[in-house]
């Protein structure tokens, strides 16, 4: 094994606080001056776009959702809804306890990491702003490919950039959006990150040659 691929949400981070992204939307309905449940409805109903990069972060990201609301919003409100949102994504690059130990105990090993994430097109520079950023110089962020996992362009990205094949790869995360399934396509093997689902997922495990509760689990799979 020569390289460690990792998710981001759900894995190195928690997944973004419910009670965070209602702050944050509550803020962006009264500057907008619309009622909450509008905007909530509409910013997860972009999020595809998002995370594809049809709608990149800036300062005007949310011009798309104030056409979609039918609402006229000035250029300062535009920008002071882009910092409640960048506030949020920042927040919610929180890492995990031990996620630092695990990333800086693989590069003494000598591994290579790279990062694969569904992601908006800000994420990589939140990422260079926190301890984690100079873990990852190989990353594939949806929004920039302009793809989602399971897509091959995501693990393509990332297994070129590393210059290895993926059966040197160990690809780590929590089983969103089929991406263990896509990691085995590429003959990696796979690491499930279970965050504790009340439930066994089924789905999730049967692509997963490992399963770990806790990140430092990852160390007795490499050495």
């Amino acid at each position: 094994m020569e390289a460690v691929i990792f998710d981001l949400f759900g894995t190195l981070v928690p997944n973004l606080s419910p009670d965070r992204f209602t702050a944050a939307a509550t803020r962006i309905a009264e500057l907008f001056g619309v009622p909450l449940e509008r905007v909530v409805e509409e910013i997860k109903s972009q999020f595809p776009q998002r995370m594809s990069g049809a709608i990149l972060d800036g300062p005007l990201q949310f011009v798309p959702l104030a056409a979609a609301l039918g609402v006229s919003v000035a250029e300062t409100d535009q920008h002071a809804a882009y910092s409640v949102w960048v506030d949020f994504q920042v927040a919610g690059l929180t890492p995990k306890p031990d996620a630092l130990h695990v990333l800086e105990t693989l590069r003494e090993r000598g591994y290579a990491l790279a990062l694969a994430s569904d992601c908006s097109s800000g994420t990589p520079a939140r990422l260079d702003a926190t301890a984690m950023g100079a873990f990852f110089s190989v990353r594939a962020c949806s929004a920039l490919i302009g793809e989602q996992k399971p897509h091959a362009a995501m693990y393509e990205h990332v297994l070129s950039g590393l210059g290895v094949p993926g059966s040197e790869c160990l690809y780590v995360g929590d089983g969103n959006s089929n991406e263990l399934a896509g990691a085995r396509r590429h003959g990696m093997t796979t690491v499930w990150v279970d965050n504790g689902r009340s439930r066994p997922d089924r789905e999730v495990s049967s692509d997963a040659d490992h399963r770990v509760t806790e990140l430092t689990q990852i160390l007795d799979l490499v050495h």
